[in-house]
């Protein structure tokens, strides 16, 4: 195996005249390290970019936050002007209810009421009496409701007398299913049906007794009583 080397005058010339350096030396002649002044800038331009995108961040953020608060305010205007419309509405219905409610009847609540206490009679021809005024027995859907009628009687009947009070409700039809006259379930429970001697909730008659009204002894609660009983008839439209 044949070595080949400089001939050792030739490498004395070179080592003698610089040409041949050490590793190190030809790295640091060929990539000098930066200037400190270059390295300065170029650290001051990467801080500089970042404050730049930080603020775009900032801004973006400051202009969306501005937007949402606008679009709020906006929805709320919108919120208010459609609560004054809705309050306009129902005082116009209230109005406009109040003037359908001609004499002898009573503007009640979203309904025109009549209550004769003078007419007593039973359940079937206390409907024929409010069908003749162009009514019915009353009804309600709703406590608001209930609250508006009891309301009502209890001004009419300011003498405190006993008398109990047709309602349009009756389970005839099918026992245990109290329905109005106008074909809806009434309501069930407390607070419209009472009970006896505080303990026997109403409905409590069974088959006998199969028509609602409003009994006075219990505060006008809502009980079953005996259709062919006496009560006065209130009238609704």
């Amino acid at each position: 195996m044949m070595t080949w080397s400089l001939p050792l005058f030739l490498l004395a010339t070179l080592t003698a005249s610089g040409a041949l350096q050490e590793p190190e030396s030809l790295q640091h002649e060929l990539f000098p390290p930066p200037h400190q002044n270059c390295t300065q800038s170029l650290t001051d331009y990467l801080l500089l970019r970042q404050e730049v995108q930080l603020s775009k961040m900032v801004t973006a953020e400051e202009a969306t936050t501005q937007l949402m608060k606008e679009n709020l305010q906006m929805l709320t205007q919108v919120s208010e002007t459609l609560t004054q419309l809705n309050q306009k509405v129902q005082e116009n219905k209230q109005t406009e209810k109040r003037r359908e409610c001609s004499p002898p009847f009573s503007s009640v609540g979203d309904s025109c009421l009549l209550l004769t206490l003078r007419e007593k009679q039973d359940w079937a021809s206390a409907r024929q009496f409010c069908l003749r005024m162009g009514a019915d027995l009353a009804h309600f859907s709703d406590a608001a409701g209930y609250v508006d009628i009891l309301k009502y009687v209890n001004e009419i009947n300011a003498h405190d007398e006993m008398t109990d009070i047709w309602l349009g409700g009756t389970d005839e039809a099918q026992e245990g299913t109290w329905l109005w006259v106008t074909g809806e379930p009434m309501p069930e429970g407390p607070p419209f049906w009472g009970s006896r001697n505080d303990y026997e909730s109403a409905p409590d008659g069974g088959r006998s007794q199969n028509c609602a009204g409003m009994y006075k002894r219990d505060r006008y609660y809502v009980h079953d009583l005996r259709c062919n009983g006496s009560a006065a008839p209130l009238c609704q439209k």
